[in-house]
């Protein structure tokens, strides 16, 4: 560090801790309002996946945005149809989130390790498999297939 502080890291810095948290909440929740409101099942509002589109295969993460309306309609069982490493991520997703905004409140949790090679390896690994798995055109593995040419 240079001892510069850079604009953001002022600004970080006479905000209250709270500040990011809620704004990613919010941003959170507007997204998840619009996913409710306008169904990607049936819609064209959402764009396709890159992935998708170029190669036809799901990439790990197609389908979320159908899991997340799932999910919001109280669908568990769609929503890991739609996408199964996604929904099972969000508990850790959400202890992640809890950590950071505990901590930038000043009461700090244990937060994820995401960058000890322990957890990336094999997170990096699963999602190879899953992303391999999911578009085997065989029983049972198509059954992990996003179903759908959108995110």
């Amino acid at each position: 560090m240079t001892g510069v502080a850079t604009s953001a890291e002022t600004v970080r810095g006479r905000l209250p801790g709270w500040v990011e948290p809620a704004g990613l909440l919010a941003v959170g929740l507007g997204a998840c309002a619009y996913i409710k409101l306008v169904d990607p099942n049936h819609s064209g509002a959402y764009p396709q996946c890159p992935t998708k589109l170029l190669t036809g295969l799901d990439c790990p993460l197609c389908g979320a945005t159908r899991a997340v309306h799932a999910l919001l309609d109280g669908n568990v069982v769609g929503a890991m149809h739609h996408n199964l490493l996604f929904v099972l991520s969000l508990p850790v997703l959400a202890y992640a989130f809890v950590a950071w905004t505990a901590t930038r409140m000043g009461h700090p949790m244990k937060p994820i390790p995401l960058s000890d090679k322990r957890l990336l390896i094999p997170v990096a690994v699963a999602l190879v498999v899953f992303t391999v798995a999911r578009n085997l055109p065989m029983m049972p593995f198509h059954a992990l297939y996003s179903g759908s040419s959108t995110a």
